[in-house]
């Protein structure tokens, strides 16, 4: 990833940082070049034009704002944006109404890990009228401790995984009638007996293997276990999947008025590749990290930022979940909305048992 700009070396005065302050926020709240009668009207400042001008001179040469024509005011350089999300952004807690939106919405979701994560994608997009992002759980590294079943109604079982650090991964599948709660308890301590210290592809294989013998052998009490066992782990298989959530939201931004521009960040959304390569790098680091314009890996999200966070289980991350969108945005929601949705993922993937009764997901 490239280099953040750093603005530890970056020392305004107090009338610097007003004039560059109010800026940003003109800036943000109207997607135009600001000029300094803007500035002089809305930033409350006891300054001329004139002055303002002189200032914004002054920060243009520092190389904090671009005056891209001579007759339009000025904009905020990636620098600028640095030194306004590290030094001036007030934390912003999500609404409390719009966070139980979203927390209904998930709890709907959360019968199968796809679609959970589908669903966090297009929360993040509809919220911020960005792109949303999520990185989803590498399954194949996760070491399954044991696997359990819960009785549903009308013949159907809620299966879990437990990985060894306390990840869980469930799904609603259907099964034989006969299968009481009783029968099911005894089938998930067999098999987390047999095969339970095994990462999933191990499992699997093992799996199938013991599954081809125990049919030669017509013991048809045993193979049915594994075969609950076999499409309880053959529901995993979304390991380095990036749900993309909104891409459309970008055509109406000016930024992004350029046809070849908007063509060529699209392009980029659509390389799955290097989008699970990008948020697997963020996963170095705890807490939302926001990467602006040119410190973007992609040269495509160089006119963008992207502001994410990891999510996981028992105090490990498991994926990433983020929002890209025009550098000017409104960072303090953004920063809030991902961090309210990566705590709840990480609540909804480590709860036991997911859906239980009445909850939603496929079935297999």
């Amino acid at each position: 990833m490239s280099r953040q700009h750093d603005t530890r070396g970056t020392e305004l005065d107090s009338r610097e940082s007003a004039v560059l302050r109010a800026v940003v926020e003109a800036h943000v709240a109207t997607g135009e070049p600001v000029g300094s009668v803007t500035v002089s009207r809305q930033a409350g400042l006891r300054l001329s034009p004139a002055t303002i001008r002189g200032v914004m001179a002054a920060l243009e040469e520092r190389g904090l704002l671009v005056q891209r024509h001579t007759s339009a005011g000025r904009t905020p350089t990636d620098a600028a944006w640095r030194l306004y999300v590290d030094r001036w952004l007030r934390q912003q807690r999500l609404d409390a109404v719009l966070a139980g939106r979203i927390d209904q919405e998930l709890a709907r979701s959360r019968g199968e890990v796809g679609e959970l994560l589908g669903a966090a994608s297009r929360q993040l997009s509809q919220f911020s009228n960005q792109v949303g992002l999520v990185l989803a759980p590498d399954f194949r590294r996760i070491v399954v401790e044991r696997l359990e079943f819960v009785r549903l109604p009308a013949d159907r079982v809620v299966a879990i995984l437990v990985g060894a650090s306390g990840v869980v991964h469930h799904r609603i599948l259907r099964v034989e009638s006969w299968l009481d709660q009783h029968e099911l308890d005894r089938i998930g301590g067999y098999l987390s007996e047999q095969f339970g210290g095994r990462t999933l592809p191990a499992m699997r294989a093992e799996l199938e293997r013991r599954l081809c013998e125990e049919r030669a052998r017509y013991d048809r009490e045993v193979a049915r276990s594994f075969e609950l066992g076999r499409r309880t782990v053959a529901a995993t298989a979304i390991e380095g999947e990036v749900f993309v959530g909104g891409a459309s939201n970008l055509i109406g931004s000016p930024e992004f008025a350029d046809p070849g521009r908007i063509k060529s960040l699209l392009r980029a959304l659509e390389e799955k590749n290097r989008l699970v390569e990008l948020l697997s790098r963020l996963m170095e680091s705890r807490g939302v990290q926001v990467v602006i314009g040119e410190e973007n890996a992609l040269p495509a999200l160089a006119d963008c930022s992207l502001i994410a966070s990891t999510y996981g289980a028992a105090d490990r991350p498991m994926g990433t979940i983020g929002i890209v969108g025009p550098t000017r945005m409104e960072y303090a929601r953004a920063i809030g909305l991902v961090e309210h949705l990566a705590g709840v993922l990480s609540r909804l993937l480590s709860e036991r048992g997911g859906s239980g009764p009445g909850g939603g997901g496929a079935t297999g």
